[in-house]
């Protein structure tokens, strides 16, 4: 049995999501799926880069303001978030990135 891990998104100094899970690299390919479901569908890299930096943009304005944000909505930030890595347009620094941690039972 897998140990489960946190996998935790920054995005301009604020935490945006947060998932637990057992496997990481389900989640890590979510950006490539994203890219490559646009391509087939014939948007191109232009459009979806332009289309995935004003969503990145809207999340993060909702989280800052606490606002309702669905799970569906955090896995479209989180393969926008790694879309964009992927495609180079965002880079990882102080105050965007992601972590992978090991999740631990807090003992009671």
């Amino acid at each position: 049995m897998g140990q489960k891990k946190y996998i935790t998104f920054h995005y301009k100094n604020l935490l945006v999501s947060k998932y637990k899970t057992k496997n990481p690299n389900d989640i890590m390919k979510l950006g490539n799926e994203l890219i490559l479901n646009g391509l087939r569908n014939n948007k191109p890299l232009s459009l979806q880069k332009i289309v995935m930096k004003n969503y990145m943009n809207l999340f993060h304005y909702r989280r800052l303001n606490k606002l309702k944000v669905s799970s569906k909505d955090h896995r479209f930030f989180v393969s926008c978030f790694l879309g964009l890595i992927k495609l180079k347009e965002l880079e990882e620094d102080n105050s965007t990135g992601y972590i992978i941690t090991k999740y631990r039972n807090p003992k009671i």
